[in-house]
């Protein structure tokens, strides 16, 4: 059946074809307000003013799906911008950052958590590294801070405590302590290459 062929929630038949971008900024609404459990395909067919089969044509399952929605949030986070001498504090910014945009958007961070072998968007990826390996990490020991720093992140969000005041300085806090680590690590790297 074709895209403009039916009708749906937003205001009768569709007319022009179903773009991907369409898509992922449709199931992300659905997301930020009843969560990764209330995206269904034909929920989300209806909203677009399609036929379930014309989602599908262009998202072939919900998992192929929620990896597009993944990285729509990767893009929203932006890359990681060390803030002069004080590396820390862009890191800082950047996984706040992380949180805030992928916080909105509830179940988002356990689907993130259990794909966690799915490879972070290569731009994203680059630009925390590059920012370690550029205070003075090895390759491998900024690979380990982007682990340590992905897996605190993502598992800090997982928390049962609800997003709030209360749990944003909770993350930040926790941040902190993570990052003081990561922080005596050079440090400790660099007096014992000296």
């Amino acid at each position: 059946m074709h895209a403009a062929a039916t009708g749906g929630s937003r205001g009768g038949p569709r007319r022009g074809a179903l773009h991907e971008a369409e898509i992922v900024g449709e199931a992300l609404e659905i997301i930020g307000a009843d969560g990764v459990e209330g995206l269904t395909m034909r929920r989300l067919s209806d909203r677009l003013g399609v036929a379930v089969g014309a989602t599908y044509k262009h998202v072939p399952t919900k998992e192929h799906l929620l990896r597009l929605v993944t990285l729509e949030l990767y893009t929203r986070v932006g890359p990681c911008e060390p803030t002069g001498a004080d590396w820390c504090a862009g890191i800082r910014t950047f996984l706040l950052r992380f949180r805030e945009v992928v916080a909105a958007y509830p179940g988002m961070a356990g689907h993130i958590s259990a794909h966690a072998v799915d490879p972070m968007p290569h731009r994203l990826y680059t630009s925390l590294n590059g920012t370690l390996r550029d205070v003075g990490f090895t390759p491998i020991g900024a690979d380990r801070v982007v682990r340590v720093l992905f897996f605190y992140t993502s598992g800090a969000m997982l928390a049962p405590l609800a997003p709030d005041e209360r749990a944003d300085a909770e993350f930040a806090a926790g941040l902190d302590l993570v990052l003081d680590g990561v922080h005596r690590s050079l440090e400790r790297d660099r007096a014992a290459g000296a």
